[in-house]
């Protein structure tokens, strides 16, 4: 079967007054117990305009997280945030501790209609407290806050390659999903074509839409035997539909 995809696609989700209305019943609930158990366990985030005391020690974690990966890209963070040829619009860090430890953060830009992600890194478990959601939902509500208060429409949440398993993780898309994203095509990207009988690795394809920029069709290309591990992608028909095609 051929696919007609985007090389890339960003993701973007609508901010509303209740940063979990837009979330499914079982997340929103898990957020909200975990920010009634913030205090309790000394857990706290801040966002602040971006510092180079903030990079001091986000950029370990986000070396290392990166670096970890297949087919991996580390941005120079600092050039493309405090450097001379940066944004002109002003980078706030948001920074999450639970005691001592820095659990992670997201940078991001603020402008007139959103606020724009930029490099975003979280520790997937809490390192002491017993809270059921990964400290990564916690930076996606706390941006979600902020976004509000500050009057913009829309949060993007970054763009990424296409397509994941090939690239980025899958689980990245399924968590961008799950925080109540959707995809859209950029202007910059190029279109590409993949035969997915020609495919040997599990991978999900964000398919060009044949009108607008809005990406509702994804393809998850698997095997029968680790269908299991991704299927958690197929439950946001809304935000995006994805058909799931086996290998054998």
């Amino acid at each position: 079967m051929q696919v007609t995809y985007p090389s890339h696609h960003r993701w973007q989700r609508s901010v509303l007054s209740d940063p979990l209305e837009h979330l499914s019943h079982r997340t929103a609930g898990k957020i909200r117990t975990a920010i009634a158990l913030l205090p309790t366990n000394n857990i706290s985030y801040t966002i602040e305009p971006l510092t180079e005391k903030f990079l001091d020690i986000f950029l370990p974690l986000y070396t290392t997280t990166i670096e970890q990966k297949d087919n991996a890209i580390v941005h120079d963070v600092a050039e493309n945030t405090l450097g001379v040829g940066a944004s002109r619009f002003p980078y706030y860090a948001l920074s999450l501790h639970e005691r001592e430890t820095f659990l992670g953060g997201t940078i991001f830009s603020l402008r007139p209609d959103r606020i724009s992600f930029a490099y975003r890194i979280f520790l997937p478990k809490w390192q002491h407290a017993d809270i059921k959601i990964s400290p990564a939902y916690i930076g996606e509500y706390a941006a979600a806050v902020f976004a509000h208060e500050h009057a913009v429409p829309f949060i993007s949440h970054g763009r990424d390659r296409n397509p994941y398993g090939l690239n980025a993780d899958i689980g990245l898309a399924t968590f961008k999903l799950s925080a109540g994203c959707k995809a859209y095509v950029p202007t910059d990207c190029e279109i590409k074509t993949i035969n997915t009988t020609e495919i040997k690795e599990d991978c999900l394809i964000l398919e060009k839409p044949k009108d607008g920029t809005a990406i509702t069709k994804a393809y998850l290309v698997t095997s029968k035997e680790t269908e299991q591990k991704y299927l958690q992608v197929t439950k946001y028909p809304n935000q995006l539909a994805v058909e799931v095609l086996y290998r054998d």
